[in-house]
Order: structure tokens, then C-alpha cells, then sequence
């Protein structure tokens, strides 16, 4: 949601600029695209009868505005519809007063009609478990305030983030925190302008059972299958919880090996197994991003001395979320990669 901060400048012409009838005005002089116009806003002194608004741009375009009838103390505003940026205006006023006076006076004001804030977070590129998450805008930036909860609605963390004037990519950082269920992000430019964006990054870990991989090799034989569909099955079902929310969703794949064998051949052979598995799911029509990353024999489920065979360290682990997993025992690392 954005929201629109006007800009006041009040700027009173004295009674005798006026004689007895007169008006006091002010300029909204800075508005965001799709918030409307600058404006010129005029507050009538005493009776106005009748009178007109001309607005001379610098470069060289002009418009008229009646007035009409404005009792003391009225006030009538005058939206200055212009292409974005800032332009110059000479603005000449001239009215009729209730007792027949003529008022006219000149002023010279400034419009600015800025570009619409924008923001936009990657999510392939947050740390949400390190707390970091890159944020991009459209305009120099001031500040960001950063709220963080967790996945029940309880606020972890509350701060603001000094940005000064930064534009591009900048990086919104909190204390890293356990259970990270929603965070929102109120950013404003250094026109006082704000784009509030809420983002609930979610991690689920896909059930499966374990494909038995051929010895030394990413492939398995016909007989396996069945344990990737079911798999499939949980992930599609596992994404239909979420894709009401609008959610951008990947999947990671990560691999692991026993200890039989080199550890550079483990990391080798659980890379090759992920990328397989990515693969196939990637030819059955899957339609988000899929990553995958091996970690070999460094992250065991069962500690075991070298060259020890055991199933339960032959695994796979499936993440389905909108951000990068967050990095813990099991996923030590982000060397993730896409499948293309």
C-alpha cells in the first residue's frame, strides 16, 4: 500500500495586496503519481462575487480556472494536472469583490509530481534465518521500519533503519531470530513518501520416501518412481495451502550421502542425485523455480565412524517456500543452484 504525504507551503498575501477583498493561499506542492495533483488552494479573505486562476507553465503552456462565488472564509482548490517532474508556474489571479473591487495580484509557485514509489524484494536472494533481506527502490531512500513475527502473530523484533537517501538495492537487517512467520516493511523516501510491503516467508518440508539411487550413480530403476510421484503429490498439495496468498513459491532439493567413499566424491555423487531429482520434477510439469544443492557426508543424520553404510544418511530433504531455506545444521550452506 502506498500512501500520499502532502507538502504545505503557506503562504499569506497581506490586505493590502488585496484591498478589502483577498484571499490567503497555499500549494500542495509535491504529490506521488496516482495520489492526484499538485494543487493551489485559495482561502477567501472577504466576499468574492467572481473571478478566474491562470496558470502559465515555464514552458510556455497555460490553463484557466473560474473562481465563482466564495463567501469570507471559503476556501477552493485548483489541481495543477501536469506531466511527472517539477515545472514553474506564474499563476495570476484576478476577482471581483462582493462591493464591486477589483483583485489582482501574481505569484510565482513549484510543482513536482514525483513517480510512484516502488519496492521490490527478491526472494531468492533473502537470508531470512541470518536476518537480511534486499529490498530495491525506485527513489532515494530515508529510512525503513522493520517489524518481525513469528508464525503465530507474535512480534520478535521492532526498528528502524537508517537508509539516507540510499536508491537501488539496499539491505533490510534485523537480529536473526527462530521461527520467522511474517515481516513487514514500511519504507518512506526522502520526500516523505512510503511504500508498506508484508511478506510472510514459509518453509514446509515436503514427507517422502527415500528414492534408492543406483550404486555410485544419479539414476534408479523404474521401480522407484512410484516414492517420486507420491512426493509430487505432497508438493502440489503443500502449494495449493499457499498460492491463494499469492506467494511465489521454489522448491529445494537437498542431497546427502553416508561415509563410504571420499568426502569430495559424496559431495560429487549427493549433488548429481539433487540435480536428478530436480530434474524429473522439473520434465513432470512442476511449475515454480527448482533449486538444488548436495552436501554429501558433511551433514549426517546418524553419526558414524568413516566408511560406515547407513540408509538413514542416504536421504534427500524437499523445502517448498518463498524465500531461500534459512541456514541451519542441516542446510549449512546456500550454494543453491536453479535447474534450467
Amino acid at each position: 500500500m502506498a500512501a500520499t504525504v502532502a507538502f504545505f507551503t503557506v503562504l499569506v498575501l497581506s490586505a493590502s495586496a488585496f484591498a478589502q477583498a483577498g484571499f490567503q493561499y497555499k500549494v500542495n506542492k509535491k504529490v506521488q503519481v496516482g495520489q492526484g495533483y499538485p494543487s493551489l488552494v485559495l482561502q477567501a479573505t472577504g466576499n468574492i462575487s467572481s473571478g478566474t486562476v491562470t496558470f502559465k507553465r515555464s514552458d510556455g503552456k497555460s490553463f484557466t480556472k473560474q473562481i465563482g462565488s466564495l463567501s469570507a472564509g471559503a476556501t477552493k482548490e485548483f489541481p495543477i494536472k501536469q506531466p511527472a517532474g517539477t515545472h514553474k508556474y506564474e499563476v495570476t489571479i484576478e476577482a471581483k469583490g462582493s462591493a464591486g473591487e477589483t483583485v489582482k495580484t501574481s505569484l510565482d509557485i513549484e510543482a513536482t509530481l514525483v513517480a510512484e514509489l516502488e519496492l521490490s524484494v527478491d526472494p531468492n536472494k533473502a537470508r531470512i534465518g541470518k536476518g537480511e533481506i534486499p529490498v530495491r527502490a525506485n527513489r532515494p531512500m530515508d529510512r525503513v521500519e522493520t517489524e518481525i513475527f513469528d508464525s503465530n502473530g507474535n512480534k520478535l523484533y521492532e526498528g528502524t533503519q537508517s537508509l539516507g537517501g540510499k536508491k537501488g538495492t539496499f539491505m533490510v537487517k534485523w537480529p536473526a531470530k527462530e521461527d520467522v512467520g511474517g515481516i513487514r516493511l514500511k519504507a518512506y523516501d526522502v520526500d516523505g513518501f512510503w511504500r508498506s510491503v508484508l511478506l510472510e516467508p514459509f518453509w514446509v518440508e515436503i514427507p517422502h520416501k527415500e528414492v534408492i539411487f543406483n550404486f555410485g550413480k544419479a539414476s534408479w530403476d523404474n521401480s522407484e518412481e512410484p516414492k517420486l510421484e507420491d512426493t509430487l503429490a505432497n508438493i502440489r498439495e503443500a502449494m495449493k495451502k499457499h498460492r491463494d496468498k499469492g506467494l511465489q513459491m521454489q522448491l529445494y532439493i537437498a542431497g546427502y550421502t553416508d561415509t563410504v567413499g571420499s568426502k569430495s566424491d559424496n559431495y560429487k555423487l549427493s549433488t548429481a542425485r539433487a540435480r536428478a531429482i530436480a530434474k524429473w520434477f522439473e520434465k513432470k510439469g512442476l511449475d515454480i523455480p527448482i533449486y538444488y544443492q548436495g552436501f554429501g557426508e558433511s551433514v549426517l543424520a546418524v553419526n558414524t565412524p568413516d566408511e560406515t553404510k547407513n540408509e538413514k544418511n542416504r536421504r534427500a530433504i524437499y523445502v517448498l517456500g518463498n524465500a531461500r531455506p534459512p541456514i541451519s545444521k542441516t542446510l549449512p550452506k546456500a550454494n543453491w543452484k536453479r535447474v534450467r
